[in-house]
C-alpha cells in the first residue's frame, strides 16, 4: 500500500518513520498525534482512529478505546482519510483536525487548534475557509498536503511541492509579514523569508512549531523560523520575527528530524544521530544540557546521570525524537529513540508523564524511565519502536507487544483500555488496548510475492522487515511447526513468517504465492 515517491510525498502506509526512519525530506512525524490525554493513530491499512478526551464526534464526550474515525461511528465526512493532527491547552480545551480528499474537518473546543470566526461549534464538521469549500489554502488540493502540524492556536500545512502555509490566531507566526489580527486568523498565509523583497519560503519538507513560533526544514538541509521570541542561534536573544528566518546549522550537520516544545525550545536530529537543542530551559530543563539556561546557540543533551552503564557525554545514536509540540499546558518534555531501540526522555515529569520517580521534577535525559518490575511493565532489556509525547502522557509501542505502552495522568479514557477512572501511571502499563500504528507494526512485515508456475521463489524478498533475520518461515499456521530449512526457493502455496521476541512469544503474520 505504498506508492512511489513524487515530490516527496507517499501515499499510504509510509513507512520512514520512527526507529526506521532515515530520508529527511519524506520521514512521516504524525502517524501518532497526542494532545492533552488524547490520541490519534493512523494504522497500517490507513484508518486512523482515536479515544481520549473529548474526542467524540461531539467534540465534548470522551472515547475510552480506540474509536475509528469512520461514518458507523458518527464522524460523518466524505472521501477518503490522509492526515489528521490536534492541538489543546490542558484542560482548557482540544481540538482536531482530520483532512480527507474532500476537505477539511474539525471538532472539539473551540478557538484552541482555528479561530473560533471559522467554526464556532464543538461537533465533528467541515470548514470553509476564505470561501474555499475544502478549507485549504489557494491552489493546494487534500492530495497536494504532504503535513498537517497542530499545536495550540496553529495549524500548519507543508505542500507535496514545498509550500508553507499557516492559519493561526497566536504568536504572530503567519510568516508574511503580517499581524494576528481579526480577519488574518480565518485566512491561511504562504510563509515568506526575510531576505530582500520577501521572497517565498520554498521546499519545504517538514514543519512544527507551537503556539507562539513555527520551525521548518527544507530540502536542502536549510533551518527557518519565525514568530514570537525565536532564536536563529546566532547568541542573540529571543526576537520577534514576521517573515521565516535562516537558523544557523552546527557545523558538519545534516538535519534529519526538527522540532519544537512549550516556550520555543528548538529540537534539531542530525543524520548522524546526535541531537542539538536551543532556546527556552528555564524551570524545565527541555534542553537537555543539565541546566536551567536559556541557550541562544544550539547545544547537545548530555547523559548526565550514569544509568545502566550508559557513561556520560552527548546524546548520540538518536533515530527518533517526539518532543511536546501539540500541547501547550502539558507537554513540557521530549522523548528520544535510539537506534538500538532504546528511550531516553527529560524535561518536566508533569503527573509522572515521563516515567521518572518524582512526580512534577524537571529531569536531565533518563534512560530507560518508567521502567517496572510488574508483569505488563517496561524492562530495561526492551525495545521500543515509537514513542509519542503527549500532554501529561507518553505512549511508546513496544517490540514483540501488540498493545501501546502509557505513562502518566490515566483519565477520561486517555489510556485507552475502556476505563474512565482518574489516576497516575508512574511506571509504563501495556494494559491498553492492541493498535497496528503505520510503521511500527509488532509483527513481521511481509508482502505476497507473484511467481510462475513451475518456479520457485525466495521468501527473503518478501520480507521487509528491517531484521530479516529474526524472522523464521512455517508452513503451517503453528509456531511450533517445523521450521522450512531452504527458504530460497519454496513452490506455490501459503507461508507464515513468525518472529520471536526475547524467547518469550512469537507474532506470525501469513502471505500467499500465486
Amino acid at each position: 500500500n505504498i506508492s512511489a515517491v513524487a515530490n516527496n510525498c507517499v501515499n499510504g502506509c509510509n513507512p520512514n518513520a520512527y526507529v526506521n526512519s532515515s530520508d529527511p525530506n519524506t520521514i512521516e512525524y504524525d502517524n501518532i498525534v497526542s494532545t492533552f490525554h488524547s490520541t490519534i493513530i493512523k494504522e497500517s491499512d490507513g484508518t486512523f482512529k482515536t479515544w481520549g478526551e473529548g474526542t467524540a464526534p461531539n467534540g465534548t464526550s470522551n472515547l475510552l478505546v480506540p474509536t475509528a474515525i469512520t461514518s458507523v461511528n458518527g464522524f460523518n465526512y466524505t472521501g477518503t482519510p490522509l492526515r489528521a493532527t490536534g492541538g489543546s491547552n490542558g484542560m482548557t480545551g482540544k481540538q482536531y483536525a482530520l483532512l480527507t480528499t474532500d476537505g477539511l474537518y474539525i471538532w472539539g473546543t473551540t478557538n484552541t487548534l482555528i479561530s473560533s470566526s471559522i467554526k464556532n461549534t464543538t461537533a465533528f464538521g467541515k470548514i470553509t475557509v476564505n470561501g474555499k469549500a475544502d478549507g485549504l489554502p489557494a491552489g493546494v488540493l487534500p492530495g497536494q498536503v504532504k503535513m498537517m502540524f497542530g499545536s495550540l492556536q496553529t495549524l500548519a500545512i507543508t505542500t507535496c511541492s514545498g509550500e508553507a502555509w499557516v492559519l493561526s490566531f497566536n504568536g504572530s507566526k503567519n510568516g508574511d509579514g503580517t499581524a494576528e489580527s481579526a480577519g488574518n486568523d480565518v485566512i491561511w498565509h504562504r510563509v515568506k523569508t526575510s531576505a530582500a523583497g520577501n521572497p517565498t519560503l520554498d521546499n519545504v519538507v517538514a514543519m512544527r512549531g507551537t503556539k507562539s513560533a513555527l520551525f521548518a526544514l527544507t530540502s536542502e538541509g536549510k533551518l527557518y523560523t519565525w514568530g514570537t521570541a525565536t532564536y536563529v542561534s546566532d547568541g542573540t536573544a529571543a526576537t520577534n520575527r514576521t517573515y521565516a528566518t535562516e537558523v544557523t546549522v552546527p557545523a558538519g550537520v545534516t538535519p534529519k528530524m526538527i522540532g519544537m516544545a512549550y516556550n520555543n525550545s528548538y529540537y534539531l536530529l542530525a543524520t548522524n544521530g546526535r541531537i542539538y537543542s536551543m532556546g527556552y530551559n528555564s524551570t524545565n530543563k527541555l534542553l537537555g544540557d543539565g541546566t536551567f539556561t536559556d541557550r541562544t546557540t544550539w547545544v547537545q543533551p548530555q547523559k548526565i546521570t550514569d544509568q545502566y552503564g550508559q557513561g556520560t557525554g552527548p546524546l548520540e545514536n538518536i533515530a527518533w525524537i517526539s518532543p511536546g509540540e501539540h500541547d501547550y499546558f502539558g507537554g513540557r518534555a521530549i522523548n528520544v529513540l535510539t537506534n538500538d531501540h532504546k528511550l531516553w526522555a527529560w524535561g518536566l515529569n508533569d503527573t509522572y508523564m515521563l516515567g521518572g520517580t518524582i512526580n512534577n521534577a524537571a529531569y536531565d535525559p533518563i534512560y530507560m524511565p518508567g521502567i517496572s518490575a510488574t508483569t505488563n511493565g517496561l524492562k530495561v532489556t526492551d525495545e521500543i519502536i515509537a514513542v509519542e509525547t503527549g500532554g501529561h502522557t507518553t505512549m511508546n509501542i513496544k517490540k514483540g507487544e501488540n498493545k501501546f505502552g502509557y505513562v502518566g495522568h490515566y483519565v477520561n479514557g486517555s489510556a485507552g483500555n475502556g476505563s474512565n477512572v482518574d489516576a497516575i501511571v508512574s511506571t509504563y502499563t501495556y494494559n491498553t488496548s492492541i493498535v497496528m500504528v503505520c510503521a511500527a507494526e509488532v509483527g513481521p512485515a511481509v508482502q505476497d510475492l507473484t511467481i510462475c508456475n513451475g518456479t520457485t521463489a525466495d521468501l527473503n524478498n518478501a520480507n521487509l522487515a528491517a531484521t530479516p533475520s529474526e524472522v523464521e518461515w512455517h508452513a503451517t499456521n503453528d509456531a511450533n511447526s517445523s521450521v522450512i530449512a531452504n527458504i530460497t526457493a519454496v513452490p506455490p502455496g501459503t507461508y507464515y513468517a513468525f518472529i520471536q521476541w526475547h524467547q518469550v512469544n512469537k507474532e506470525q503474520w501469513g502471505l500467499q504465492l500465486r
